[in-house]
């Protein structure tokens, strides 16, 4: 064979072979591309790897691939499973007191890094009130209700830039029965509003009667209705019934009274009615009692300090039945606070509830810790210092629920690869 024929022979082979590659290079593009094409355009797939982003912002995050991704991690029903999955985390606290003039941020430690503009955010937000004398009333969903100079206004420490909105006082004397004794109450909306609504209540009681008036602000103007009245028990002369503590859940307030009964009030309708708090609760013989709201709708937790054991009551309102969810020993909870010395604290109280009833923040003498109720385990989350003053409330800050989805997204929607940007 001549050598011009072997040469040929070796250069047709390896064109053959290059061919017979890029064939399978693009075999395999296509494949791969089918593949995750497969993957990301099959929308139970794709949320399957959305619910278990572990984070409000990281679902934000996501949705900004492309529309297809957007129109799954918004969809109410994914949000709602999401939810149930992920509750939003509670950030830290507020701590407030007569002698600081104005809250102070404390956060929680073993949060992600992704959280930590969030946490900065809310630790500086009452920087530039700090000549401002301030007092906080409720927290809810990201915003707190706060009283500056006998005015209510509402902040939203997490969105920048800071949000405030100031309230014109309320038409009480208009509205009010000057023959009962009123004791007032101010919460926020249950999603914590739009930065611009929240509520008043005035309940009023003179003998064995009671009537509830509430006043809900909406874009600066007042609207407000009052109950019928309903009988209380106890002596016709009676102090204050009402205990200034409550929980304000699914349309629904409850009220602590002093005469071992709670006050429900349906917000829409207006309705009062009244639970009798169950003889095994044992309530003359707590320390503290506090109230939460419950995992289900038709439900609310009664938190209950008593000299040997803290206690979790679940009440049902539709059934009528009182449920013991949890106990912990007031040893295990003493225990955390036991020094190297081995001295103990002396004094115990609770400082709010969380998490229908499953956390608990207790203040054990100088110190404040979280209490998983569930697991039983205590952490120490902060230091009381004497420039604090008597703390006797905490307000949990939680993330923002529901996340803020872009409004509008660029790009193919059919693509789930192509990334797009928020106009």
């Amino acid at each position: 064979m001549a050598v011009g024929e072997l040469g040929n022979g070796a250069a047709s082979e390896g064109m053959a072979r290059l061919s017979l590659s890029a064939t399978v290079t693009a075999m395999a593009a296509t494949a791969t591309a089918t593949a995750t094409s497969s993957v990301f355009d099959n929308d139970d797939l794709l949320r399957e790897i959305l619910v278990r982003v572990a984070l409000p912002h990281c679902l934000v995050r996501a949705s900004l691939v492309c529309k297809s991704w957007l129109r799954n991690a918004s969809d109410l029903v994914f949000l709602r499973r999401f939810r149930s999955l992920h509750p939003p985390p509670t950030l830290g606290f507020y701590i407030d007191s007569s002698v600081l003039s104005c809250p102070r941020f404390v956060a929680l430690q073993g949060h992600p890094p992704e959280l930590g503009v969030l946490l900065g955010r809310a630790s500086r937000h009452f920087d530039a009130w700090s000549d401002v004398p301030l007092s906080m009333w409720d927290s809810r969903n990201g915003r707190v209700l706060v009283e500056i100079y006998g005015k209510l206004a509402v902040h939203s420490p997490l969105l920048p830039p800071a949000d405030i909105s100031v309230y014109p006082q309320t038409p009480l004397k208009v509205w009010l029965d000057r023959s009962f004794t009123y004791n007032l109450h101010e919460f926020l909306p249950e999603d914590g509003g739009n930065g611009r609504e929240y509520y008043r209540l005035a309940l009023g009681y003179k003998c064995k009667c009671m009537i509830a008036y509430l006043f809900h602000l909406v874009d600066g103007i007042w609207v407000g209705r009052a109950s019928d009245t309903i009988s209380l028990p106890g002596p016709d002369e009676q102090a204050e019934p009402v205990i200034p503590l409550g929980v304000h859940a699914f349309g629904k307030l409850f009220l602590l009274t002093n005469f071992s009964i709670i006050i429900v009030l349906d917000c829409k309708t207006l309705e009062l009615t009244k639970v009798n708090i169950t003889d095994e609760i044992e309530l003359e013989d707590c320390d503290e009692v506090d109230l939460c709201e419950g995992k289900l709708e038709d439900e609310f937790t009664l938190v209950c300090l008593h000299p040997t054991k803290l206690q979790v009551w679940t009440h049902n309102l539709s059934q009528i039945t009182w449920t013991l969810s949890h106990s912990v020993a007031r040893d295990d909870i003493l225990q955390a606070s036991v020094t190297e010395a081995g001295e103990s604290c002396a004094h115990v109280s609770i400082l709010g509830i969380a998490n229908a009833g499953k956390s608990a923040f207790l203040k054990l003498d100088d110190s404040i810790f979280l209490l998983d109720i569930v697991a039983k385990n205590m952490t120490k989350v902060y230091e009381i210092c004497p420039e604090d003053g008597d703390i006797e409330r905490i307000y949990p800050l939680l993330m923002i629920w529901p996340p803020k989805f872009p409004a509008h997204l660029t790009g193919n929607e059919n693509s789930g690869r192509k990334m797009c940007t928020e106009d």
